[in-house]
């Protein structure tokens, strides 16, 4: 056992299933979503029931094959986009164990952020598992910069993200927020934030096949210093806990939980994944698959 994983606490699954469907973001077509209870010591792992012999991916940053706009893990033919909203909602909710089951590629993007996630588990239950839980926790600082990105993962006695974005594009321009990361905190602070965009990116990533769902139900588009949402913003610095929201999910993918603090500057998946990734190293999880 790595000196910095002391076996803590115990592992926890759902008490049963439970599903959601909706218009995907990218691929634009419905998809249904169903969490199910796993046994203990077997992660998160996303299945496509949608494909021959239902194969299926571990959620872990050793699987991620693209990070454009979204998080992508794929094993083999089992690919999956844009899981990172529904893999912060498990995490915050405690859920180290569970299958996710997807009819296609992509989970659907419900209102773009992870609160319809969160009702799921939160209706589903969880409940406790007889195996231990392995906690990481942060004995000296991990750095990671890719471009305007930076994260530093400090040691702290608690799971906290301190996060600063900037755009330029609008009225909230600089926006910080420091929180610590637990069930409570994330259904109340972040889990209702939703994605959003520059204006001046939407043609672009419409060329590549990217956000064909997109929408005003479930994005908040930037330009030239408007903000326009269906519904007017959720909090006045929803920018910003997005982004935090985003890390969470992301993170996740060490396939283990830990103790530390991330101060992040101008984060996004490459970086997070990219944290992600050097954090399994340090921890000693190789594995794939």
């Amino acid at each position: 056992m790595n000196r910095h994983m002391p076996k803590q606490e115990y592992q926890r699954t759902l008490k049963s299933s439970t599903r959601y469907s909706g218009i995907t973001l990218h691929t634009g077509v419905r998809a249904r979503i169903t969490l199910t209870p796993a046994p203990e010591n077997s992660g998160i792992t996303v299945v496509r029931v949608d494909l021959p012999g239902a194969p299926g991916v571990r959620a872990l940053a050793t699987n991620v094959v693209d990070v454009e706009r979204a998080t992508t893990i794929a094993d083999g033919a089992a690919a999956v986009h844009t899981v990172e909203h529904v893999l912060a909602a498990l995490y915050a909710c405690e859920v180290d164990n569970a299958v996710i089951e997807m009819d296609g590629p992509e989970p659907p993007i419900a209102d773009g952020s992870s609160e319809p996630f969160v009702n799921m588990i939160l209706k589903a239950g969880t409940k406790r598992q007889r195996a231990k839980r392995t906690v990481y926790r942060v004995t000296e600082p991990v750095y990671i910069e890719l471009g305007p990105s930076k994260l530093i993962v400090l040691p702290c006695t608690e799971y906290r993200i301190s996060c600063t974005v900037k755009y330029g594009d609008s009225m909230m321009d600089t926006q910080y927020l420091s929180l610590p990361v637990n069930t409570e905190t994330f259904v109340n602070e972040m889990a209702k934030a939703r994605t959003f965009c520059l204006y001046d990116e939407i043609e672009g990533l419409m060329t590549k096949g990217l956000i064909r769902g997109g929408s005003l139900d479930n994005a908040v588009v930037l330009r030239n210093g408007a903000i326009i949402c269906k519904e007017g913003l959720r909090y006045a610095d929803e920018f910003v806990r997005h982004k935090m929201l985003d890390i969470v999910g992301d993170l996740s993918l060490t396939g283990c939980r830990f103790v530390g603090e991330i101060i992040a500057i101008k984060p996004g998946h490459p970086s997070n994944v990219a944290l992600a990734r050097k954090l399994m190293e340090i921890i000693g999880i190789s594995h794939a698959g």
